[in-house]
């Protein structure tokens, strides 16, 4: 296996801004400060939100640390992120897993190593993480056949869908992932990894269920949220798709169309109505709408809004140094809150679209 260190991969789009201010809060409430949170921070509330949704994918719940890590290299491979398996393989590396055991745990996921109830996972996550065609919600319902509960299976679907939201926030503004592609090689890492390994293992920990408070059960996109209650998940992405739609750097309206403009290209009409529903209630026409989502032109769309979604459709498939160049052509004509706000919504537009597996019912 590649350790995907050949993979073209652009000069970043972003500045790191450390703010101590931000970086004090974090600590206070996760214990540390994410590599990349210097990146976003211009957008310090969604900075927060990334921040805990990274920490969701060092818990577990319901489902052994083993598959989970598994779902991970699966899902870092499908999407071709340098930054994301950069970190994954440096937080392997501290808990004793070498390169050769990483490779064998690829070749184990591409070979069919595996036993029957971790191969229909692997096979689901795959489908989860490619969404070529989207799964539907039936599909999510024969990992029960194998063995899984109704929940492992949420669990196993919101690890993918998280993946897959840092797999696109990492590589769409070419986050640089040569530090951490040489952290494990680096002598005083080699030293310190006693250490390293129980620190990190202290944070990849199993996790109680937790329930959504009654306050926490409506909003946008709600039965994606509900769909993942019991989950550490549905907290954070609650306050995530609450922070991501209200008017921000970009508007409201420009944030619910990139949720339907990525809906309509993977399929997920749930995503399609929610977002239009938003737009509307922006005061769109729904006309404009329509025309937007079938041509990414519209007389109502403004020239900003044609460039974040034109780059939202693109992020659905991609190959990292392309789409990296042509964010850069959309970052040059927005401001930097601007262009993290319009990553961010595209990200977070892939990952509920993807948790749709497990909440909406498609023919």
């Amino acid at each position: 296996m590649s350790l995907l260190r050949d993979i073209e991969w652009e000069p970043c789009l972003l500045e790191p801004r450390p703010d101590p201010e931000l970086s004090d809060r974090l600590k206070k409430r996760f214990g540390r400060v994410s590599p990349s949170t210097h990146y976003f921070a211009p957008c310090a509330e969604l900075s927060e939100s990334i921040a805990a949704l990274n920490g969701l994918l060092l818990v577990r719940v319901n489902v052994d640390q083993d598959l989970l890590d598994k779902v991970g290299v699966v899902v870092s491979q499908d999407n071709s992120c340098r930054y994301c398996y950069a970190i994954q393989r440096a937080m392997m590396f501290a808990v004793g897993v070498s390169d050769e055991k990483l490779r064998r745990l690829a070749h184990e996921v591409h070979t069919g190593d595996l036993t029957d109830r971790e191969r229909a996972a692997i096979e689901f996550t795959r489908r989860v993480s490619r969404a070529n065609p989207l799964p539907r919600r039936d599909e999510a319902r024969r990992l029960e056949d194998a063995g899984f509960t109704d929940m492992q299976v949420k669990e196993i679907a919101s690890i993918v869908a998280i993946n897959v939201f840092f797999n696109r926030l990492s590589t769409l503004p070419a986050l640089p992932p040569g530090r951490m592609e040489a952290l494990p090689d680096r002598w005083y890492v080699k030293l310190a990894r006693p250490l390293l390994g129980r620190f990190i293992e202290g944070m990849r920990r199993p996790m109680n269920p937790t329930k959504l408070d009654s306050s926490e059960v409506e909003g946008p996109f709600s039965t994606v949220v509900l769909a993942t209650n019991g989950l550490p998940l549905a907290r954070e992405l609650r306050r995530l798709i609450d922070v991501l739609l209200s008017d921000g750097a970009l508007s409201r309206r420009s944030k619910a169309l990139v949720f339907a403009v990525v809906g309509r290209a993977l399929g997920c009409e749930y995503s399609v109505e929610e977002g239009t529903r938003i737009a509307i209630e922006s005061g769109m026409n729904p006309g404009s709408i329509d025309e937007a989502l079938d041509h990414l032109v519209s007389e109502e769309l403004s020239e900003k809004e044609k460039q974040v979604l034109g780059l939202a459709r693109e992020t659905v498939w991609y190959q990292p140094a392309p789409i990296q160049r042509r964010a850069r052509q959309v970052r040059d004509e927005l401001t930097t809150p601007e262009f993290i706000e319009c990553i961010v919504a595209a990200s977070t537009a892939n990952m509920v679209c993807r948790l749709g597996a497990v909440a909406v019912d498609r023919p």
